[in-house]
């Protein structure tokens, strides 16, 4: 793998992620609260370009741990294809302007539970969500729905990624890209 291997650990996410474009762009994102108590949960990666960008409610969970441990973990896993990824790094907010465009190409249904669905929320049942996204629906017939400003994208910018492939010998390989200042340097690990 190391001869195949890309100088920069998102040129060579990115290969892989084309290899592997029949699976979603799914992650499973690691976060920790203000006492470190972790948490984890799958998120889609909207797009990748100096970081791995995700989007979500500002009050979700995920969201209020970024605000006070601005660090994360993201896991992707095309186990199918023998691969894994992991990324760990700080955690930003993306601006107004980046999180209104991507709103902006949702689907309709995506934009409406946006507005409809508070994440931190204990409901009695389904319906309560039904009924709010009824609303907005009604409310927003006939018109653009705006991004609410609750809602927006964050950026995980990797300060330390690792690649692991499985191998038919049974001896995987895996390599570990950390940033420098001058760019990354890559070693091998043991499997």
């Amino acid at each position: 793998m190391r001869t195949q291997s890309a100088a920069d650990p998102l040129r060579q996410f990115q290969l892989w992620q084309e290899e592997c474009r029949e699976m979603p762009d799914s992650a499973v994102l690691a976060t920790a609260d203000h006492h470190g108590r972790p948490s984890a949960r799958w998120v889609d990666v909207a797009y990748v370009d100096h970081g791995f960008v995700y989007f979500t409610n500002h009050a979700s969970r995920k969201a209020a741990d970024v605000a006070v441990n601005p660090v994360a973990a993201l896991c992707f896993g095309w186990l199918d294809r023998g691969r894994q990824v992991r990324a760990e790094g700080p955690v930003g907010r993306l601006s107004e302007v980046e999180s209104d465009a991507h709103f902006a190409t949702l689907p309709r249904s995506i934009q409406l539970l946006a507005w409809s669905s508070d994440q931190r929320a204990e409901i009695g049942d389904r319906q309560v969500v039904r009924d709010r996204f009824g609303a907005e629906r009604t409310r927003f017939t006939g018109q653009e729905i705006p991004r609410p400003g609750h809602w927006g994208g964050y950026r995980l910018t990797p300060q330390e990624m690792e690649f692991w492939q499985r191998r038919a010998d049974e001896i995987q390989d895996r390599f570990r890209y950390l940033r420098q200042a001058d760019g990354w340097r890559m070693v091998r690990i043991a499997p």
